[in-house]
């Protein structure tokens, strides 16, 4: 069996950490509060948002959520984000993605005030983070990072493969991964549906990501017995036990062969949350200042 790389355990010492930021900001009169606004979500996002909202509550952050339906146009999401936007109490907002094919996600994204743009989502903050200018690093990523360095998994000199270019895991991830710092300096290969032969640049990883968004699309063909895997995939299915969340690592198949392996539930979920935490409370303690 791999060395199981226990996210929920790591981010659980990284809010104890947090509490007592919160604790002082709380008593200089300012509570971070971060604001959910999704449209139409499934239930494997929402699931993972109720977890957010839990761990926010455990560390003292207020959350306020709003869950708009699937038909909701565009003009009245913007409505609700520029209120936000004007809301002093707010430090941060988290737009539940993928927003339904009506809505124009780049515009939505780029309406997120950056100060509050606690997930680097807004254009602005990724054009900073490419150039290692960004005010707060990509939630999931920062947390993939930081879970690697609790392990002492070195990323210099490691050849780095991630499954997936998109905008929340994918190419941020590159970007932190090639930083000139302790926790960067890798040869990244980011893979995607154009990319042809996906197992052949699997197999060549030390440590290989998958967030490619297809419940448990990444077998045994795809990995070998010295790598790490990252499972950063969150996906609901249907069981004849009823609705499950699995990534995009087939765990079952794959856990016996690799060197070490996050799971899901419990791997890069809880480290992404712990990092959002962090972030809003960095946005409430530069309000302050």
């Amino acid at each position: 069996m791999s060395m199981i790389l226990d996210g929920k355990k790591v981010a659980a010492e990284k809010r104890e950490l947090l509490k007592t930021r919160i604790e002082e900001l709380t008593a200089k009169g300012v509570t971070p509060q971060l604001a959910f606004l999704s449209v139409g979500a499934d239930q494997a996002s929402l699931s993972y948002q109720r977890s957010q909202e839990r761990a926010c509550s455990k560390v003292g952050i207020i959350t306020r959520t709003i869950d708009l339906t699937q038909d909701t146009s565009e003009d009245v999401l913007l409505d609700q984000l520029f209120n936000l936007n004007e809301d002093s109490n707010i430090h941060g907002i988290l737009v539940t993605l993928p927003l339904p094919e009506a809505i124009n996600e780049e515009r939505v994204l780029g309406a997120i005030e950056s100060s509050k743009d606690v997930d680097c989502l807004n254009p602005i903050n990724r054009g900073r983070l490419a150039f290692g200018k960004a005010e707060f690093l990509p939630a999931t990523p920062a947390g993939i990072v930081s879970l690697l360095e609790a392990y002492e998994i070195s990323l210099t000199g490691k050849h780095v493969v991630i499954l997936g270019r998109g905008k929340a895991v994918g190419w941020p991830l590159a970007q932190i991964l090639l930083r000139k710092e302790k926790m960067g300096n890798a040869t990244v290969t980011v893979c995607h549906s154009r990319s042809g032969d996906l197992v052949r640049y699997a197999k060549d990883a030390d440590i290989l990501v998958a967030a490619i968004g297809k419940a448990n699309f990444v077998g045994p063909e795809y990995v070998g017995k010295d790598q790490v895997v990252i499972d950063a995939g969150i996906n609901g299915i249907e069981t004849p036990q009823g609705w499950k969340m699995v990534g995009d690592v087939d765990f079952q198949r794959v856990s016996d062969i690799v060197n070490a392996i996050t799971p899901v539930p419990g791997g890069v979920g809880p480290m992404t949350v712990a990092m959002l935490l962090a972030n809003v409370t960095a946005a409430a303690e530069r309000r302050l200042l």
